[in-house]
């Protein structure tokens, strides 16, 4: 059986692209022109160009497959194009990428949301039945993206077997862009994390969130959102873990959250002229007002999601940036990487 995998070069979609091969499907992978391959180097698949902006490549890129499994986007705070680029990408691709999927009479399609589509308390741990305000998504426009996204697929769950799947904050290997939580890691091993913010995430390893994938084609009911995740954390508890592991020394300082904000200004506006990423952008600042903490008790109970250890997740992308050259010398030397115990 022959399935579409949207997004298959980055960090989630070239490990759904493994899974994918594993289960025994053939497995086409949508790519830009400019995509960098590295992440798929030797695997069995068949490439076509596209974009999820030009209906007719995804039109050519469905045919003849019998599920899809739509991942790509835009998965950035800040983009040089600017926070309108990041909508209109997300949102008229899914719609792009779904109204060609209903001429082909898919057998599957698994939707990649967000936990950023989730809404999120102070008192209680967040589920599927939970969504953002649209106030809460002012000055964010990937969450923005990826809630009014969502909603687009919701609208075709009637037209087609459509199970989206909400991913929490992925880390492991082949992380080389990096997301926004494996820059986190980066940085602590580059030594530019000094300081930490009283912040909460949900952390699931990239492989396990990769099986949730495939258990979702499975199992996952058409009309059901799934949140795809393990692990909350605190941020500082989150660098101490990375520090037990590496043995370098992870920040004592706690930032106030007004500053972050104030930070994130002058950041986001010099990046803006720049055009080269912020350290911290305004939609991360507006993040560190809630925590992503969530219950992942459905995908685990109704799916099957595997919940692995977080700390071999961790482990394995801080050696994946040691194997690959991206942590700088100096601290790599001072680094002593132990496998969990």
């Amino acid at each position: 059986m022959k399935v579409l995998i949207t997004g298959g070069t980055g960090l989630i979609g070239s490990s759904v692209v493994r899974e994918a091969l594993a289960e025994g499907y053939e497995v086409r992978v949508l790519k830009r022109s400019t995509s960098d391959l590295r992440n798929l180097e030797g695997l069995d698949i068949e490439f076509v160009d596209g974009d999820l902006l030009d209906p007719d490549s995804l039109d050519r890129a469905l045919k003849g497959c019998r599920k899809l499994y739509q991942i790509a986007a835009i998965y950035r705070h800040w983009h040089p194009k600017g926070g309108d680029f990041i909508r209109r990408t997300n949102i008229e691709g899914t719609r792009n990428i779904l109204g060609c999927a209903l001429k082909y009479d898919l057998e599957k399609v698994i939707y990649t949301s967000s936990i950023s589509s989730v809404g999120f308390y102070p008192d209680r741990l967040s589920t599927e039945d939970d969504f953002p305000e649209e106030k809460d998504c002012l000055h964010a426009p990937y969450r923005d993206s990826k809630f009014r996204s969502e909603k687009i697929a919701f609208e075709y769950t009637d037209k087609m077997p459509i199970t989206i799947v909400n991913p929490a904050s992925p880390i492991g290997v082949r992380d080389y862009i990096p997301t926004p939580t494996g820059r986190t890691i980066l940085d602590f091993l580059n030594g530019k994390m000094f300081a930490y913010v009283d912040v909460g995430m949900n952390l699931i390893d990239v492989e396990d969130l990769a099986k949730g994938y495939i258990l979702a084609d499975k199992k996952g009911k058409t009309g059901e959102r799934y949140i795809l995740g393990n692990h909350n954390t605190f941020l500082k508890d989150f660098f101490e873990e990375i520090a037990k592991l590496t043995g370098l020394k992870a920040p004592s300082i706690k930032i106030p959250k007004p500053v972050i904000r104030m930070v994130a200004e002058v950041n986001e506006f010099i990046a803006d002229i720049t055009k080269i990423p912020p350290m911290v952008s305004i939609e991360q600042a507006v993040h560190t007002h809630y925590n992503e903490f969530v219950d992942c008790s459905k995908a685990v109970n109704e799916l099957g999601l595997p919940q692995s250890d977080i700390r071999i997740a961790i482990h394995k992308a801080v050696k994946y940036y040691l194997d690959t050259g991206a942590v700088l010398p100096k601290q790599e030397a001072m680094i002593d990487l132990k496998y969990p115990m």
